[in-house]
């Protein structure tokens, strides 16, 4: 069995985050107006307890809520989404998956190409998570060979396009600056 490196894979999402993420989604969209979820009390409990990683001010005034996925999956085809719906199923450690307790307005989900580039998928999570429920056991289950063993649900793409909607943009940095 393989170990979850999470600080690692977290520090590798961050770093896509800050590189990508922030200058050309967040911050074209909430100049100034964004808050990632890092570090602080409150940042561990809106991580914890309702799976928000950014918080952002639209021009509205409203605050939004966003809970990101960046995958990297070297060769893989992206044509689902992985659900988690258990964080851990180790027998005395149980705890649910974000798709239990995530509370967030948008589930930001972002595949990384091979030229680090995104392909990022923006969805209302409460719709996700309401269209999910009572269709998910349609659905294959994915197991993490992983300490945590986590599991979830691997949903077709196409499917939540249908059901739910889904708003597909590519993000990738001007060559120059990736240099």
């Amino acid at each position: 069995m393989s170990h979850n490196d999470f600080h690692s894979d977290d520090e590798r999402q961050k770093g896509v985050r800050d590189a990508i993420l922030a200058p050309l989604f967040y911050q074209q969209r909430s100049p100034g107006r964004f808050v990632f979820m890092d570090r602080g009390r409150l940042a561990d409990v809106l991580q914890r307890r309702m799976a928000v990683d950014t918080v952002l001010q639209a021009r509205d005034g409203r605050v939004v809520s966003i809970e990101e996925k960046i995958v990297r999956w070297p060769g893989y085809d992206y044509s689902a989404y992985c659900l988690e719906t258990e964080s851990c199923t180790v027998p005395g450690h149980e705890s649910p998956g974000w798709m239990r307790y995530g509370q967030a307005d948008y589930l930001l989900y972002c595949f990384q190409q091979a030229d680090d580039s995104l392909n990022c998928h923006l969805i209302d999570f409460p719709k996700l998570r309401s269209w999910f429920a009572p269709v998910e056991t349609t659905f294959p289950i994915f197991q993490m060979p992983t300490r945590n063993r986590t599991r979830g649900r691997k949903v077709p793409i196409s499917a939540v396009r249908v059901a739910v909607g889904v708003v597909a943009f590519n993000l990738s940095l001007p060559a120059m600056a990736a240099a």
